[in-house]
């Protein structure tokens, strides 16, 4: 099986299991939604954080290692990857264990609420189980077992969806934290029954420490970008209150959904981007059409999963959520957003394989400080979630997407027309998916006040609609994987020939 078709098959075969476990996610979200009601899901929501910014204390040992152990099985030294992951291991389990005990000094101090409390201290059991799965699910990744990690993938979702309706019902907040408990303990059982390796706990500083040198401006970067996308969270609690922010949850809902194909891919690409960077001997050209097709299909494609949301969303909240009408037009606001921060696609990994760290930690300051600018203008105007979303979002990741994809252009290209021909690829999509929505919005109107049926009906017109408008969108997506390939062949070719 060809590398190209064995990459396509990991990427198709993982993302559907991601589909299955990003939908339960969903009905899942839904139910603790509607059960919790708008401040308790509001408060869950910033418990959660906590598991955002305890991925960041690792040192950053935990993403070397997802640099560094495909890199070195590409040079072929698997002693050095097995200290890799022996040390990356122990890194782990000494930082979950701090972030536990920090987490918990938190929840004794006064001024939280008792849900606050009961959330914060969940979390610290959390946390240590999470990132215990995280260590063995890179190591997965970087071994490129993504069969075992579709399965675990599903298995988990299928898992959380049982305990966390179970014990939503039977307890509510309190409920949702120990299902939160439960289902990462026991998934964490089953991949310790499943690893195939063996490595201990080792700390070695001349294994630890190079990669603590590659991990620190990584992590530092995935704490900038931590930041940029759950500061407006962080301002809409502090300035709004936890009911607003429970409303602002609802596009969260849905931007996991859309965040959810990119992401994929990036987990499927990263490995072999620098297995393959390793393989040719550190060569930046060797990278070229991962790093910049992506960013052209993803544009095509998104619409198709970004429009249907935007339309069907009024229909959907008002029937299961009731109580969460008023975070509609945020939502939605933030689904057209979320398209600028998925078509960075493999852009910023690329710029952490090839060393650029410190550059990317730059363009994610540039946009987090953009970000809270924009947020705290938005409070001061009394704009609401709304402004938080078009601030936050919007203005916010179309600024970081140009700046982040034009400067991993910059290396492969210096030449104005090609970037105008790329620029152009990835902008008009976007724009062509607006026109859509205001057509199909302007010919079949959804006031939402008539019989649910009529209600159904209108939804099920203007999502027709919206997709036959969306073809011209698939045409040029295939466009491009016919390109990629025509390409592909003729570098083989001329490879023979020399």
């Amino acid at each position: 099986m060809s590398n190209k078709v064995k990459i396509l098959k990991d990427m198709l075969g993982y993302s559907g299991s991601s589909l299955i476990a990003q939908a339960l996610a969903l009905v899942t979200g839904f139910v603790a939604a509607r059960l919790l009601g708008p401040t308790d899901f509001g408060i869950w929501n910033a418990v959660t954080l906590v598991l955002v910014y305890g991925a960041y204390f690792d040192l950053g040992i935990l993403p070397a290692m997802g640099r560094d152990l495909p890199f070195y099985r590409g040079k072929g030294d698997l002693a050095r990857a097995g200290e890799i992951e022996s040390n990356a291991l122990a890194a782990t389990i000494i930082s979950s264990i701090v972030v536990a005990l920090i987490v918990l000094g938190i929840s004794f101090m006064p001024g939280h609420s008792p849900l606050m409390v009961v959330g914060l201290r969940g979390m610290a059991i959390v946390i240590i189980l999470l990132r215990l799965y995280a260590y063995y699910s890179t190591v997965l990744r970087c071994n490129n077992d993504f069969a075992l990690l579709s399965k675990l993938q599903v298995g988990f979702a299928l898992l959380s969806t049982f305990l966390i309706i179970i014990f939503l019902f039977q307890y509510g907040f309190t409920g949702r934290v120990i299902a939160a408990i439960l289902s990462q303990f026991i998934i964490l059982l089953i991949v310790l029954s499943l690893r195939k390796s063996k490595n201990v706990p080792t700390i070695e500083f001349r294994v630890s420490w190079p990669l603590i040198k590659v991990g620190v401006p990584i992590i530092i970067s995935s704490v900038v970008i931590g930041l940029l996308t759950t500061v407006d969270r962080l301002i809409v609690i502090k300035f709004m209150g936890a009911t607003q922010l429970g409303y602002f949850s609802i596009a969260l809902l849905m931007t996991s959904l859309i965040s959810l194909v990119p992401s994929m891919a990036i987990q499927v690409l990263y490995p072999r981007i620098a297995h393959r960077y390793g393989e040719s001997g550190k060569e930046i050209g060797a990278l070229r059409n991962f790093v910049l097709i992506p960013s052209v299909l993803l544009s095509c494609l998104l619409p198709l999963l970004i429009g249907p949301l935007y339309l069907s969303l009024p229909f959907i909240i008002g029937l299961l959520l009731p109580a969460y009408v008023q975070g509609i037009e945020a939502a939605r606001i933030v689904l057209l957003g979320i398209f600028f921060l998925s078509i960075v696609g493999i852009t910023d990994y690329f710029l952490v394989i090839i060393g650029k760290q410190k550059q990317n930690i730059f363009f994610g300051l540039f946009a987090l400080f953009l970000n809270v600018s924009l947020d705290l203008l938005s409070v001061r105007m009394k704009w609401g979630i709304e402004g938080i979303a078009i601030c936050g979002t919007m203005i916010t990741y179309l600024c970081y997407a140009l700046v982040l994809i034009g400067y991993a252009l910059s290396h492969y290209t210096r030449n104005v027309r090609d970037w105008v021909k790329y620029f152009a690829k990835i902008i008009i999509p976007f724009v062509y998916m607006l026109v859509i929505l205001y057509a199909v919005q302007w010919m079949i109107k959804y006031t939402g006040q008539a019989s649910m049926s009529r209600n159904l009906l209108i939804v099920g017109a203007q999502l027709f609609l919206f997709t036959l408008g969306c073809l011209p969108l698939i045409y040029l997506a295939t466009q491009e994987i016919k390109m990629d390939f025509r390409l592909m062949h003729w570098r083989d070719l001329k490879g023979l020939i020399k």
